[in-house]
């Protein structure tokens, strides 16, 4: 099981402290006490920076125990969680090594060996930006069944999307028998079942679902291991590909969740013009302020199918427009930025009192209701 904790870089301090105490801290005390399972686990820097903020100083205590007894292993992955294929290569790899100077930083974690790409968004040129051994695909991703594949030097480790999907959507009380009989069914010729989630699953966005992966932890029907110790005993059975279909762990295509409707695009747009006009110009203060507004929750929360947040979306393109403010551009081209900004903020506060906003909440529940059969 691969658990990703991960925070906006533009979330506000004090949901993260709430979510801190409702789901983190739980889980990793949960964690702490349970014995005989491994865990993967992606810590998004910037979490842990906002952690850092707020002194959360059990959080990395129990990060650190839970290193020094061998529970979990952790994966590197990208600072800010930039969407790695709709993203500039030379910005990925930027955060790629601030990421893994983070973690070396905090728990003294030399390169990890796996990495986990943001929202599991992967395409074939992505993996030439990856320097890992291992790293974690949806299943989406390839045209067979399998739990591991190699492309090149590199092993996959392949997201199950049906127990990913129950994890992350079931609607009701979630039984550990329904999990391990679903577990079962899935499991590879092997029996290896790969499954990645997010940590906000078990705690936070359903609060029993803590219990629940307790009882999975003692469960004796599936046993719990870490990514390496799976590459480990299944790598000779592992299937060579030659390519890697455009995916990602959402139930999208060609990443349209961000990427398909107008003000996403704007959105986007915005960043490339920030982008081509400051390269070259920037300190890495203003560096740091650019990465920041590429975090795939910015045009994520454009989708309104259904999710819809343009606060936080508002705080990532003040993030893109300080870049070019800070940059050594001349003042006419900043001054050009500043129109495109205006107007993208203008159209997005437009669309969010249009009314169509709640007119696309209702159009996503009756194609939700339609699928479940409600």
């Amino acid at each position: 099981m691969v658990l990703h904790f991960y925070q906006p870089p533009t979330q506000d301090l004090s949901i993260t402290k709430s979510i801190l105490n409702s789901c983190y801290l739980p889980l990793l005390r949960l964690l702490s006490q349970k014995t005989g399972f491994g865990l993967t686990i992606n810590l998004g820097g910037s979490l842990l920076l906002q952690l850092q903020q707020l002194e959360a100083i059990e959080f990395f205590d129990l990060i650190n125990k839970l290193l020094v007894d061998k529970k979990i292993e952790i994966l590197n992955s990208v600072v800010y969680h930039p969407l790695i294929p709709i993203t500039p290569s030379d910005i990925v790899t930027r955060q790629i090594t601030k990421n893994q100077q983070l973690l070396n930083h905090l728990f003294g974690v030399k390169p990890p060996k796996g990495f986990f790409p943001p929202e599991l968004a992967i395409d074939i040129n992505s993996l030439g930006l990856i320097n890992s051994q291992y790293l974690i695909i949806d299943q989406t991703s390839l045209k067979l069944k399998t739990s591991i594949a190699k492309f090149g030097n590199k092993y996959l480790l392949v997201n199950n999307r049906p127990v990913c999907d129950l994890l992350r959507a079931y609607p009701r009380e979630l039984l550990v028998s329904i999990i391990t009989d679903l577990f079962h069914e899935n499991c590879d010729d092997n029996q290896l079942l790969v499954t990645a989630n997010d940590a906000e699953l078990f705690g936070h966005h359903y609060t029993e679902r803590l219990q629940t992966l307790s009882d999975l932890l003692d469960s004796k029907n599936i046993k719990f291991i870490t990514a390496s110790a799976a590459i480990s005993c299944f790598k000779k059975k592992s299937i060579s590909v030659a390519n890697l279909l455009p995916s990602t762990w959402q139930n999208c295509q060609n990443f349209s969740l961000w990427n398909k409707n107008n003000l996403q695009k704007k959105y986007l747009t915005l960043l490339k013009n920030s982008y081509d006009l400051t390269k070259g110009n920037l300190n890495n203060e203003a560096e740091d302020y650019l990465d920041k507004s590429y975090a795939s929750c910015h045009p994520y929360w454009l989708s309104n199918w259904p999710w819809w947040h343009p606060d936080l979306v508002q705080a990532g393109a003040v993030n893109s427009i300080t870049s070019v403010r800070m940059s050594t551009i001349d003042g006419p081209k900043k001054a050009n930025m500043e129109i495109i900004y205006h107007e993208f903020l203008s159209q997005m506060w437009q669309y969010h009192w249009s009314g169509k906003v709640e007119e696309n909440y209702k159009k996503f529940d009756q194609t939700t209701n339609k699928f479940l059969g409600v």
